[in-house]
């Protein structure tokens, strides 16, 4: 696994005496955003994608350099980065969605994969780690930049979640409700969950679908002490049907008891609120992401 160790810093207040008195902190100052932009459009996802695109595309030229190129081979590259921010507030919001899916969300592909046991591969992938990261940068800055934008990514994520589900709480009263209405009653003691706990109202979901793995050819050279794990197709969601009757009835009283314009409405400002808690993280980190993505994408643009 590719992971940086964690880095913690300290700020100190200095205190001086004298008679003048110091200038008052520079205030950090948000990135701008092009017209029609939302708050967290500030999270630069693109430039994250290129630069992970860029980080495998060195890692894996390298490992072929040394004599190990069938990695490269069956690479299908990163996945999407900042998958979380990209997710809607709420679902299922529409009954064509409560009907496709439920509650529930597809699985993404799995790729396919090379298991090694030779220490000399163990010790090529090693120096690669940090090697191929030369012509991005210091591979110990790039990391610990890697980290504390993806540390911002997940902060952001989890301070969304949270102002959602205090959206759902002040709206639970008409929520419950509305689906006790519809013979969706909570169990005398149970209190709701804002989180969608199923089984809150005795509903058994559903389960991701079987997937047969993908035909993955052995690369030609591969060791025979080298195992290929076959690459995985995304899974989708087969919600049951007790699911998607439940999801139906959330949708309606969704829409009735005002929850989701609720949502809409709180969207754009809870968004602001929270990229002006992470005003210095912004401003600090986003022109070093942009920069380094421009480096990235001269990389991919090499052959």
């Amino acid at each position: 696994m590719r992971a940086v160790a964690a880095v913690v810093g300290a700020a100190v207040l200095v205190m001086t005496a004298g008679c003048g008195s110091d200038p008052a902190p520079r205030v950090a100052e948000l990135p701008s955003l092009p017209a029609g932009a939302k708050p967290f459009d500030l999270y630069r996802q693109a430039d994250v994608t290129v630069i992970e695109k860029a980080d495998l595309k060195l890692f894996l030229d390298c490992l072929a350099d040394n004599g190990y190129p069938q990695e490269r081979e069956l690479s299908s590259g990163p996945g999407v980065a900042a998958a979380a921010l990209l997710r809607p507030a709420i679902s299922p919001r529409t009954e064509a969605e409560a009907r496709r899916h439920g509650f529930g969300t597809p699985e993404p592909a799995q790729p396919a994969m090379i298991t090694r046991t030779q220490p000399a591969f163990h010790q090529v992938s090693a120096k690669c780690e940090t090697s191929s990261r030369a012509a991005l940068g210091d591979s110990h800055e790039i990391g610990s930049l890697r980290r504390l934008y993806a540390e911002l990514g997940n902060s952001m994520v989890q301070a969304r979640a949270k102002r959602i589900q205090e959206t759902i709480v002040a709206h639970s009263k008409g929520l419950t409700g509305c689906l006790a209405g519809g013979g969706y009653r909570l169990k005398v003691g149970d209190s709701f969950n804002p989180r969608g706990d199923l089984t809150q109202y005795g509903i058994k979901p559903g389960a991701h679908a079987a997937v047969v793995p993908a035909r993955t050819p052995r690369p030609a050279g591969l060791p025979a002490d080298a195992q290929v794990q076959a690459a995985v197709p995304a899974r989708e969601y087969k919600p049951s049907k007790a699911e998607v009757a439940f999801a139906l009835a959330f949708v309606r009283c969704g829409k009735s008891t005002g929850l989701f314009a609720a949502i809409d409405e709180a969207e754009i400002p809870m968004q602001q609120a929270i990229v002006e808690r992470h005003r210095s993280e912004f401003s600090g980190l986003n022109p070093k992401i942009e920069a380094l993505a421009a480096k990235a994408a001269e990389v991919l643009r090499a052959p």
